[in-house]
């Protein structure tokens, strides 16, 4: 019986001590995610120096996108990708003149396939706004879920990492890649666009979708392991994408029921209002999901 018991407690205690790994790995893990992305959003919202001595304070002048973009090439070119510019200027109906660079990069597959994912967040701002929230943390997701698809030793489906410009008038930029796309005759699996990923007031780590069908919003409940809700009303950025026949998904905070930054397009949507943890969970989630749709 003695020896029943000890053998019990043995086994409890091996136990205790694996769950004890897995949370310290996880914690680790968990860290190192919320260092990177703490560096991104900081240099992004002006909370420390984006090159040399010089800050951001709102990516919506064109002499502040300019630099973004270039910080966002670089970036991209670190990960030891090939990024591109796709530049235009172009006019709308009424005669005003827009320009600027949406940044991209491909993760080829490595089993030849002429497939894509895209991958992408805007990186512009309202005007006078630093943009934490919205949406220098889903530029953050976006450079953390690409670094981590360039280590993938296998990818049965390409990648491509877009970073648009100008969403925050009348959405120019992800109109013209959408339009580059197309011209290009691209094979397009799905678009996933990431946007408010920095807001956690309840603390539930909840996440939103707004799919084009059930397949794309499926792969994401499976892999979340976190409340999801389904978003039920269509976004322009959504039709700019569904009505050129590409399957879309958005993946947000937890907006329909107001669990959202209060700070969007103010001044106030500082750096010190990001909630790093709900950042680094939802990457974890978008990460997996592109694991899971390479193989």
């Amino acid at each position: 019986m003695k020896n029943y018991r000890f053998k019990t407690l043995l086994l409890l205690l091996l136990f205790c001590i694996q769950v004890s790994m897995a949370q310290s790995e996880a914690d680790v893990r968990e860290a190192e995610i919320i260092n990177a992305q703490k560096d991104i959003v900081g240099k992004l919202t002006g909370f420390i120096p984006i090159k040399g001595k010089k800050k951001l304070s709102s990516r919506s002048s064109s002499s502040e996108r300019r630099t973004t973009a270039d910080y966002l090439y670089n970036t991209l070119k670190d990960m030891g990708l090939k990024p591109k510019r796709n530049s235009y200027n172009v006019q709308d109906k009424k005669g005003k003149q827009y320009s600027g660079a949406n940044i991209y990069a491909e993760i080829p597959a490595t089993n030849g396939s002429d497939e894509y994912i895209v991958l992408g967040a805007h990186y512009d701002t309202a005007e006078d706004s630093p943009g934490a929230v919205h949406n220098a943390t889903g530029v953050a997701l976006t450079c953390y879920v690409a670094e981590k698809l360039t280590k993938l030793s296998s990818r049965s489906i390409n990648f491509m990492i877009v970073f648009f410009d100008q969403q925050e008038t009348n959405m120019i930029g992800c109109r013209m890649f959408v339009k580059k796309l197309k011209d290009d005759n691209y094979n397009i699996n799905s678009m996933h666009r990431v946007d408010y990923v920095g807001w956690d007031n309840d603390e539930d780590r909840a996440i939103e979708l707004l799919a084009s069908n059930i397949s794309l919003e499926s792969a994401y409940r499976l892999e979340s392991g976190v409340p999801v809700f389904k978003r039920r009303v269509s976004t322009p950025e959504t039709r700019v994408f569904s009505t050129l026949g590409y399957d879309t998904i958005t993946i947000t905070a937890e907006l329909m029921n107001g669990d959202n930054s209060p700070y969007v397009h103010q001044t106030a949507d500082k750096y010190t209002t990001v909630n790093f943890k709900y950042l680094a969970s939802t990457s974890e989630i978008v990460y997996k999901v592109m694991r899971s749709l390479s193989r």
